[in-house]
This record gives C-alpha cells, structure tokens and sequence, in this order.
C-alpha cells in the first residue's frame, strides 16, 4: 500500500536550518526570479559561504555551515559553467578563505537530466554527504516537462522532495518568474507553471530588483519571503549588491550586503480590484440606466487589464459588493441578453421600446450555468 500510517505519538524530529529562518535542510526551497536579476550570483554566494572554514560563513547576516555543495548548472549550460564560475571567483576574491574544492559543479551534456542522471545525482550526494544541492534551473534541468500542467510538474517535484529527505541536503531550485503584465508588480503571481511546484516545495523566496531611484541609485535586490513552512513568511528582505573595483575601475569581487528596503504604499491594490473597481464605477455612473453584461466585461478586462476569465469573476464579485443596490434584467432584442440595474431609486432613461428591459427571473438553470466554470479536458499525463 503506497500510504503510511503516522504515529502521531512519535517525537517529531528538529528541522535544520541551512540558513536560520530562510532555507530548511532536508527539503525543497524554491528561489525564483526574471532573468538576469542575480540568483545564480546569489546562489553562488551561499555556496561560496559554505566552504568557508567552520563558524566563518555567513550568507544575508546569518550563520551557515560549512560542507560540501553540489551546483548543477544546467541554465544555458556552455560546457564551462562559466556564469557559476565567474561569480565564485567573485566571491572567492571577497573571501579568499573560502576553498573551490567545496563546491562540485555539474553541467548536464544532454538536454536536461534523465531519470538514470537523476539516481547518479543522488548517489553523489550521498556519496558527498552534501549539505546543499542547487538545481539552476528547473526548466533547464526538466526542459521535457510542460511546467504548466500539474501532472508534468509534479513528478520531477517528487523526486526532488526525495531526494531532499534522503540525502537531508537544502535541496534548492532556481526558477522563473512571468513576464509581469501592465500595472503589475514584478512577482504578483509567483512562479512561472504550476502551482504543484510551490505545493512541494517547503520554502519559496522571490527575487526581484528595487528600482534605483527608490535606493539612491544604489543596487539593491528585494528577497520576499512567499512561503516557509517552518519559520516566518510573508515578510521582504533587502540585499546590496556592492561591487568591488580595482585602481582601474575593473570589477573584480562582489559582496553582498543585508539592507533596509524602501518602504511601499500601503493598500496596493491588484489588477482584479481595479477591475472591480472598474465595474462598480460603470453602474454607478448610469445608476438607473440599465448596463449590459458585455459591456461590464469589457470595462472590467480594460480597468485590471485581465483576461475574460478573470473579468467574469471581477464582475460577480462586484455585483455581489452592492448586493440590493443592483438588480438584474433582461434586455429586449434577441436572446433578451442580461443587464443590470444600480440604484433602485432612480428612473431609468427613456429608452426605445426594442431597447426597454424586462425584469424577469432567470432560470434556476442559466444562474448555475454562467457561473460555473468552464470544464476544462483532462490532462494528459506524460513520462518524465
């Protein structure tokens, strides 16, 4: 039988912490953001911190222990991990106690991992006694996936939350973020596929960079805490990304410095509130004036700048915020298309007797049928 029993009188065993309050030892941490925002320098860094001697890493202000790390390296894999190891040196020249000796660093020769690399990956770490083991990138490592549907995502996910609780290594995967639509802020729908990715995953930090204009210029990386199952969430941290140069002005180390982050607007609101916004504004401003439902769809896809599924929902919602305010009638004409009515108390326009509305009742069958969901087919489920 594939399920366990828990006995819930066993004592629960103490997580680690690679790093104290951020990334658990023994499970998945997700590290997500758009290219070219510095995780592989960021994440090279931890692994830099980690060979270091004993009590000297330090990685964002906190302690981190030292041992061996594992870096696959398999995002624009060139044969010489070149990007990872440009940024060791980097960090190597910053901290030159730190040893290269204490990061092995792998680059796939194919097209991603097979499940045979996989158990190879595994037994090396074991093998190792690796501490951490950073996947840079998911879509590199698994490009054979549709990251996209949940079936696909969750398999290599799997592996990856075995391979965690087998080795007892911090077992991070860097990812991606989507391209952010207009209005919105850098990393509101997290990350880029499947919500199965942060389901498995115990830890999800996003990085995206502070405009300069809000840090004096300064270059500055914003560290959000998504989720932590095991410690604080919900909560930002500040990096500096201070760059060292010689008497020539040549970089040639990079050290990377805990700060204080600007502080934001309270009451941000989302691309689906303006949306509602958008549809509430509309009925109020022809309050007693009957107002198509299509026509409500359309302000509210223009007002959040959302797609149809999500302008429907922004709609019943803000049909459902005015509750008894509005009511809802049929337009005459073909199909006596839906519309609705804001502020009871106020005539309507005159109207030309094609375009007077009709109260009616809906059918019990129409109101379920407009709100349920569009069945979606099933997926179909690949091999990874």
């Amino acid at each position: 039988m594939a399920l366990k029993i828990i006995d819930l009188t066993a004592q629960l065993r103490h997580i680690e912490f690679l790093v104290p309050g951020l990334i658990p030892a023994g499970y998945i941490t997700i590290g997500a953001s758009r290219e070219g925002i510095g995780k592989t320098m960021i994440f090279s860094g931890l692994a830099w911190q980690m060979t270091r001697p004993a009590g000297r890493g330090e990685f964002l202000g906190q302690p981190v222990p030292h041992g061996p790390v594992i870096y696959l390296n398999t995002d624009a894999a060139d044969g010489e991990a070149r990007s990872v190891r440009h940024w060791l040196e980097q960090h190597r020249n910053t901290y030159p106690d730190g040893d290269m000796n204490g990061v092995t660093v792998l680059e796939s020769t194919g097209a991603g991992l097979t499940i045979e690399e996989f158990t190879e990956l595994l037994n090396m770490a074991k093998e190792m006694g690796a501490r951490c083991v950073i996947i840079d990138s998911f879509m590199g490592t698994f490009p054979g996936i549709d990251g996209n549907k949940l079936q696909d995502a969750l398999r290599p996910m799997f592996a990856l939350r075995d391979f965690a609780a087998q080795t007892g290594a911090a077992v991070i995967v860097l990812d991606h973020l989507p391209k952010k639509g207009a209005n919105e802020k850098e990393g509101d729908r997290g990350v880029m596929g499947s919500t199965g990715k942060g389901a498995q995953a115990r830890a999800i930090h996003l990085l995206t960079r502070v405009p300069p204009r809000d840090v004096e210029g300064r270059e500055v990386l914003r560290w959000e805490v998504r989720k932590n199952s095991f410690a604080k969430s919900g909560h930002a941290l500040g990096i500096e990304v201070e760059r060292l140069e010689d008497t020539e002005g040549r970089v040639y180390g990079v050290n990377l410095n805990p700060c204080e982050l600007p502080e934001e607007p309270e009451g941000r609101d989302t691309r689906s509130d303006r949306a509602k916004a958008a549809v509430i504004a509309l009925l109020s401003e022809r309050a007693g004036q009957s107002v198509p439902h299509g026509e409500l769809l359309a302000v509210a896809i223009k007002g959040g700048n959302v797609k149809e599924r999500s302008a429907q929902q922004a709609v019943r919602e803000a049909l459902g915020n005015l509750g008894g305010l509005v009511r809802e009638v049929r337009m005459g004409g073909r199909g006596a298309p839906r519309a609705y009515v804001y502020g009871a108390e106020v005539q309507p326009e005159p109207a030309s007797p094609d375009d007077v509305p009709l109260i009616v009742e809906e059918p019990k069958s129409e109101k379920i049928s407009h709100l349920k969901e569009q069945d979606s087919k099933p997926e179909e489920v690949l091999t990874w």
